[in-house]
């Protein structure tokens, strides 16, 4: 595993693990597994850009099917309240638990150690929806794609 560290993201430094694949559209580290199964957690440019998680609580359970853009989480940040969907189709696999209520917080330290869900994707284009490591540096780099709470885009401006 190598850590990719952009030095100039809102005057603070963030770090990609070159391990994951990304979802650019809800700042989430993917993580591919076995039997088809794919992890989803919060990437450290999405804590930054939510100033940090407050409370979080899952809209779904373990076994439920889900479409592209299905709700799986409710989010409180300390900028909005955000409705998380999924980047996929599949069956819900695993939900962290830990996080549930208060303990959203892990994540504003553990962005990369706790996943939030996994899906069960069989027959998934993995090319067609995630992006690499490099990929999302150079997204972020480029300005053009932030997220800004309850689904609302910004452009970053470039010094």
């Amino acid at each position: 595993m190598a850590l990719i560290n952009f030095d100039d993201f809102y005057g603070q430094s963030v770090t990609i693990e070159d391990q994951y694949l990304y979802y650019l559209q809800e700042h989430l580290w993917v993580q591919v597994c076995q039997d088809n199964v794919y992890r989803f957690g919060a990437t450290h440019a999405g804590v930054i850009l939510v100033n940090g998680f407050k409370f979080l609580d899952y809209a779904v359970e373990v076994a439920d099917e889900v479409d592209v853009d299905d709700s799986i989480l409710f989010v409180e940040t300390f900028k909005a309240m955000v409705n998380l969907t999924t980047p996929v189709s599949g069956r819900v696999f695993a939900l962290n638990d830990k996080l549930v209520g208060e303990g959203a917080k892990i994540l504003e330290e553990k962005y990369y150690e706790e996943f939030m869900f996994a899906l069960k994707c069989d027959g998934l284009d993995e090319a067609g929806v995630f992006i690499t490591a490099q990929h999302y540096l150079e997204a972020l780099e480029a300005g053009d794609v932030d997220h800004c709470g309850a689904g609302a885009r910004v452009m970053r401006r470039n010094r």
